[in-house]
This record gives C-alpha cells, structure tokens and sequence, in this order.
C-alpha cells in the first residue's frame, strides 16, 4: 500500500497550540489545530504560541466547547493518532460504535452484522486494532504504541454522549462487587462535567472524578460513603 502520510514533525518541548477534537472530527484530516492567519488546520500549520503567550490571548470565539490549550507532546501524539487512522482505514478498516454504545473495529464486511461493542472508550479499540494491523503502519513508518490512551476526561465523555445539559448522565459501565452492582456514569457537561459510581439505589459511592483510565476503570469504585465535601474537579 502506498503512504500518503508524513509523520508529524518535532515542536520544541516549550510550544503550546490550539486544539479542538470536535474541529479535528468534522475536517476528517485532522485539521483540529488552529491557526492564526487561516484558521482550523493540521499540526504543521497551525500557530505554535508560549506558554507565557497561553495565558495571555484568549481562544478561538465560537469554537467548540472542548477548544483548549495543547502542550507539544500532546499535540504531537494527537496528530500522530489521526495519521494512523487516517492510514488504518485506508487499509479497510474503520472503528465505530454499536447500538449498545459501546465501540468495535473491523473491516466494512463486518459492519452490517455488528450488534454490540466490545470497548467503554473509543481509543481502546483503535490501540487494539493498531496492533492487529501492527504491519501496515510499520510498512507506512508510523509509530502505533502509546499513541492511544485509554484515559478519559469526564468533560470529553460528556461532550461525546451529547450532554447539553447539567443534568445529563449516561451509565458507562457496571460493575457487581461484594454482591453489589454499581453503575460508572458521566454526568453534567463541559467544565461541570464529573465520573461518579452509584449503587443500585442511584446513590453516590466514593469520590467524584474528573478522569478515568477505562484499562483500571473498577479499580476507581470505592463503595463508601462519599465524602460530601469533595469538590467537583473541572
């Protein structure tokens, strides 16, 4: 298969840039990086600020609400992951979401008969379906490890089950421990967005968290009583 992609280049570790998953998403190239003379675009393109600059100039008017500021590192792994997608379907191969919610990987064969999902978090199944087809990004001179993480904040979770509203909730996942089920949901939106597990009476249980790693997502249950005094972490 021919390569139609280049490897993103090296920013210097003191770079900051514009970033917006939603813009990246509906571009369809990755062209989630903004900049200052021609708007949204890809990594190489886009306007490379200071920290100091950072806390100075605002962000984008009338962007989506998951615009934020990146450091290199995570802009590059992000450019990276849009790369080795773009190259993954170029291959046949495309992740997506059952009606369940949940979300597989597969060829366009597999489309039609799929009826749940098999990963909590989007990236999960694009880690995995990397290494299935380890060889094809090889070939192309991506790097696949450690480009997808399983980490999830609540604000993009929330943003990803169209939450409009402060009390939107979505359950994620169950979990039956000591006899117990307990329900992970998101809940609210943006900034106000929150993790938090429920028993089955939909009482809170634990610690509200702002970021899961959904690879150790049981590991966050704490079935105790939660501390009400817990501040709701942006």
């Amino acid at each position: 298969m021919t390569n139609t992609t280049t490897p993103a280049a090296s920013l210097p570790d003191d770079v900051v840039v514009i970033y917006s998953a939603r813009q990246a998403d509906i571009s369809g190239d990755g062209a989630g990086f903004w900049s200052n003379g021609s708007g949204w675009t890809v990594l190489e393109a886009a306007t490379k600020f200071t920290a100091e600059q950072s806390r100075i100039f605002g962000l984008p008017l009338g962007a989506h609400p998951d615009v934020c500021w990146l450091a290199s590192t995570d802009a590059q792994r992000i450019a990276l992951a849009h790369q080795v997608k773009t190259e993954l379907r170029n291959d046949g191969y495309d992740v997506a979401r059952a009606p369940d919610g949940r979300y597989y990987w597969g060829d366009e064969q597999d489309r039609d008969d799929v009826t749940c999902g098999e990963y909590l978090v989007e990236n999960q199944a694009w880690r995995d379906l990397a290494r299935a087809r380890s060889h094809v990004l090889e070939d192309a001179g991506l790097k696949y490890e450690d480009v997808f993480t399983s980490v999830v904040s609540s604000g993009q979770l929330a943003l990803q089950c169209g939450h409009l509203s402060r009390d939107a909730n979505t359950t994620l996942h169950t979990a039956v421990l000591d006899e117990g089920v307990y329900q992970l949901r998101v809940c609210g939106r943006g900034a106000d967005a929150y993790f938090e597990w429920v028993d089955q009476l939909g009482d809170p249980v634990g610690d509200v968290l702002s970021e899961i790693d959904f690879d150790q997502v049981e590991a966050t249950l704490a079935p105790d009583d939660r501390d009400t005094s817990t501040a709701r972490m942006a």
